[in-house]
């Protein structure tokens, strides 16, 4: 491998001298013909180049593992792994080299089968995260694991008590053996996507280190939540997701006035989803407690590229306060997920005013809880379950990459909206890095970052036209107004 750069570059030189290596040796369908032949020497290299590039070898070296050929073949991996004695020799020695470390703890997770050897070199090692993830990276499916979609973006920070494992094991034992291996490898792509994204931020920017979650319920009301009923004015705005007829409620039921259709209301939820499963439903069972605190920045993190945490929570809380400007009518969260901006709109324009919609009971039955005085309704964002014209403002907040068919959901906001109300909007950009994009891609196979020009286009075809944008790294934060 040529070393064309001066023996100590600034970091831009030799990101900039990297990327081009990388170029010449990968892109997201499989290595070149060159990543192959240049396995060895790489390996090799690690031995002679300086300091300053043994994360970026280390790095390029974890990528080649991970990626196939085109045709399916290994590609690279067998000779990558031939160096394994030289990794844990360097990790073994790194000390404080945070960007080396994390491109080596990348690179040590292509290996399951040396698994044992590598946990035991590493023992030690002050990164508790990494390590927790390295370790669920390295193992085989394991049907009597109570784990399972447990583990991102580090096994470390879950901590299910038996409870909650119980209903892991109940779950987790009623899947068929195809689907539990299936399950099992997203899992392992989504921490080797964290790992590769971590390392590579670290390798070309510098150290970093994950903060520790807070886990506890501070955001739960003290007010114990009860089943009031749905108040009168949100009544006159609900409808049935089949036919769109008005719905009559009765202490726990709503009836359709056009079809008959019954909905059940119960729990603080009026259940409007009409039979439209989630079928994660089981998994996000022990999600709430712990998505703010550890999922959600995450996420962020490795799609919006918000590793040194330029946007943060009171950021996203300003932006709402600033543009959501409703007009007469109710103002919907959809997508709500466990309520945390469901929140700062309740705050913002009282909480007898917001609707929270989410498809996920597990989701609504948190955020009942920390917002009693907020109606949750169970509902599908391609089906809204409320009349034409009849909303006074809609929010979606780091949500519409999870919808399945996000322009029929901005185009069923675009119906409900009265005109005038605005629509706030977060949610991520595709990337034009084609390394930073490989990881985004493995985080969900459910996530997708559809591009602005589409997201634009979407809203103009439901009636509303764009009056703010920012995209700071790979966020979209958008405002738009439902035309007459």
């Amino acid at each position: 491998m040529s070393q064309d750069v001066e023996s100590s570059p600034d970091r831009t030189e030799l990101n900039a001298y990297y990327r081009k290596l990388i170029a010449e040796l990968w892109h997201p369908d499989g290595v070149t013909p060159a990543g192959v032949r240049a396995a060895p020497e790489l390996v090799a290299s690690l031995d002679t180049v300086d300091r300053a590039r043994r994360p970026h070898v280390a790095f390029v070296l974890g990528l080649l593992a991970e990626t196939a050929l085109p045709d399916g073949a290994p590609g690279p991996l067998p000779a990558v792994r031939a160096g394994l004695d030289r990794y844990l020799a360097l990790a073994a020695t790194a000390g404080d080299d945070e960007p080396l470390l994390f491109a080596l703890l990348y690179l040590l997770g292509h290996f399951p089968a040396d698994r044992d050897r590598i946990l035991r070199a590493l023992t030690g090692l002050p990164l508790p995260l990494d390590l927790a993830r390295l370790d669920r990276s390295l193992r085989l499916p394991d049907p009597d694991d109570p784990t399972l979609g447990r583990v991102w973006p580090s096994p470390a920070l879950w901590q299910l008590d038996e409870a909650e494992r119980a209903v892991d094991r109940q779950w987790i034992g009623a899947l068929p053996p195809e689907r539990f291996t299936a399950l099992w490898e997203y899992d392992t792509r989504s921490l080797l996507a964290y790992s590769g994204a971590k390392a590579l931020w670290a390798v070309e920017h510098g150290p970093l280190v994950e903060p520790a979650p807070t886990y506890g319920d501070a955001a739960l009301s003290a007010r114990k939540p009860t089943d009031g009923g749905v108040p009168e004015h949100h009544r006159a705005v609900l409808r049935c997701p089949g036919c769109r007829s008005p719905l009559v409620f009765a202490a726990d039921t709503a009836v359709c006035a056009g079809c008959g259709s019954a909905h059940p209301v119960a729990d603080g939820i009026v259940d409007l989803s009409a039979g439209v499963g989630d079928d994660s439903e089981a998994g996000k069972r022990n999600v709430p407690p712990r998505y703010e605190a550890a999922l959600r920045p995450a996420f962020l993190r490795i799609m919006g590229g918000n590793w040194n945490g330029a946007v943060t929570v009171a950021d996203e809380d300003r932006y709402l306060r600033e543009r959501v400007r409703p007009v007469a009518g109710p103002v919907l969260d959809l997508a709500a997920g466990a309520g945390r901006w469901t929140g700062t709109l309740a705050r913002a324009v009282g909480p007898e005013r917001v609707i929270a919609v989410d498809l996920s009971s597990s989701m609504l039955g948190r955020l009942h809880q920390a917002l009693p005085d907020v109606l949750a309704v169970r509902a599908s964002a391609h089906g809204l379950p409320f009349a034409d014209a009849t909303l006074g403002a809609v929010n979606c907040w780091n949500a519409l990459q999870a919808i399945p068919d996000p322009a029929k959901a901005i185009s069923e906001v675009g119906r409900c909206l009265r005109p005038g109300g605005t629509f706030t909007l977060f949610t991520f950009r595709p990337t034009a890095d084609p390394v930073v994009h490989h990881f985004q891609n493995r985080v969900h196979p459910g996530v997708s970052v559809p591009g602005l020009a589409a997201v634009r286009g979407w809203l103009e075809s439901a009636g509303m036209s764009v009056r703010e944008q920012s995209c700071p790294a790979s966020f979209l934060f958008l405002t738009a107004v439902r035309e007459k």
